[in-house]
């Protein structure tokens, strides 16, 4: 066993690098912030049997993208989202005083984590990681860091139950992330949910507007407007703050799919397309607001690439009635995090929102999501 903390170190020529692509963990262990500027971590990795195993270490502090943080994913997420809802002021005042009970909480553990198989997206895509060296992955951080939680991110009830399993089966508490949307080809699906899925490609295609998976070198500026539309400016300034030189960095170097919609020859969506396995995750969006039913056709370009393939689509949360309505099946995801080796406070607290907020949410998540 060895733990790398400068890339330059870690022997690749003594490991199999796969499923971990070489030129993002340099990027990432050489400085991720500069990248996505709401995120402050340090990543690590340990070399264990053969194993490549990379984490992410968080010291605390706010201000975090939520993607990396609880506080940012439970507290300022939702305080956005209460924002934006329609509703009568009492409860609005109450929905946020819950909320600051529950930064008090997360504040007791002092924000400290340690996230094992870190993507820095929205969703960890886990479908080409094994998880037989848990339990020792568990004891080494523990060692290395005994003040912090040792986490494993977005695993959901649709793919990951027997990695759920085995992290349950080592000691860690499941809490409750969020709804999540997922499509297979081979579900049964309606009549409507077909009718439409043709309707988004009727729209593209009598919309005169073209598709392509490249961009240009001098067209990445045109993303970060896009991207800020939606994301930062329409929800939650606790989304990723992706840079130019990132969303540059993952054409060039990630095997993604992208899926670019033109009006000539200014670009007026995106979707960078991550893929394992048969399962295909839209990690990277962006689109001109102001056009009308133009999320409509971007995404009727992904689920008509994931039908024509036969590949499932992890949509992530967020358009619950179009995702709903075009097939999409609603599905609970958990972060499992390893906390008793914590001392008092933030072991309480911890267990706080794992014994009590995780039931209520799964409960709140069906009655509000799944419909």
């Amino acid at each position: 066993m060895a733990i790398y903390t400068n890339f330059e170190d870690i022997p690749f020529n003594e490991v199999d690098i796969s499923p971990f692509n070489k030129a993002y963990l340099k990027y990432m262990m050489e400085g991720i912030h500069r990248g996505i500027e709401n995120i402050h971590a340090r990543v690590e990795v340990i070399l264990l049997n053969g194993q490549l195993i990379p984490y992410s270490v968080k010291d605390g502090g706010n201000k975090e993208s939520w993607i990396h943080s609880f506080t940012g994913q439970y507290i300022d997420e939702m305080h956005s989202e209460v924002d934006r809802m329609e509703m009568p002021g009492v409860i609005k005042t109450l929905a946020n005083q819950l909320l600051n009970i529950g930064r008090t909480i997360l504040r007791f553990t002092g924000e400290k984590t340690v996230t094992v198989f870190p993507s820095f997206m929205s969703t960890t895509m886990y479908e080409g990681f094994e998880f037989d060296q848990i339990q020792e992955v568990t004891r080494i951080l523990v060692a290395r860091f005994p003040k912090h939680a040792i986490v494993y991110r977005t695993l959901n009830d649709k793919f990951h139950q027997e990695k759920m399993k085995q992290l349950a089966g080592v000691g860690y508490s499941e809490m409750i992330s969020r709804a999540i949307y997922i499509f297979a080809p081979s579900d049964g699906h309606s009549k409507n949910e077909r009718k439409d899925l043709k309707k988004d490609m009727k729209r593209f295609e009598k919309s005169g507007y073209t598709f392509t998976s490249e961009i240009k070198d001098d067209e990445f500026s045109q993303l970060m407007p896009l991207y800020k539309q939606v994301y930062l400016d329409k929800y939650s300034d606790f989304n990723p703050h992706y840079t130019e030189d990132f969303f540059r960095f993952i054409y060039n170097e990630l095997n993604l799919a992208w899926f670019v919609v033109k009006d000539s020859d200014r670009i007026i969506s995106f979707m960078g397309v991550s893929q394992t396995g048969n399962v295909l995750f839209p990690a990277y969006f962006g689109m001109d607001q102001s056009v009308k039913g133009l999320y409509f056709m971007t995404s009727g370009l992904l689920y008509n690439f994931a039908k024509d393939n036969g590949y499932q689509i992890n949509n992530s949360a967020g358009a619950k009635d179009y995702k709903l309505a075009r097939g999409s099946r609603p599905y609970l995801e958990y972060h499992y995090i390893y906390y008793k080796h914590l001392k008092i406070v933030p072991f309480v607290s911890y267990a706080l929102f794992t014994k009590v907020a995780t039931p209520l949410g799964k409960y709140l998540l069906k009655k509000l999501q799944f419909k």
